[in-house]
């Protein structure tokens, strides 16, 4: 049973990937790859750099530091092209 539900989506990802315009190429990746992904880079900055040593009054405060350090994070384009880098990934 598990054989031929995997057969049926392997044969319906490609059928999606025969509609894609030939320009776009797909690059599977490994089901978990921290290495290969910027947002972990991303994650990882706000917990260990913007909110190390930080304790919340509750779970709203916790929620505002991290919408706060995401914020910073977005505006800073030099970071957030390192960590495309760190990725091995050109924009």
């Amino acid at each position: 049973m598990a054989a031929s539900v995997m057969s049926s989506e392997r044969s319906s990802r490609s059928a999606r990937l025969e509609r894609l315009p030939r320009r776009i190429h797909i690059e599977w990746l490994p089901p978990y790859a921290p290495d290969l992904n910027p947002d972990e880079q991303v994650w990882n900055r706000t917990k260990y750099s913007d909110l190390a040593n930080y304790i919340p009054d509750d779970v709203g405060h916790l929620a505002d530091a991290v919408e706060e350090s995401l914020g910073r994070t977005r505006s800073q384009q030099t970071l957030l092209r390192s960590f495309f880098k760190h990725a091995g990934l050109s924009l």
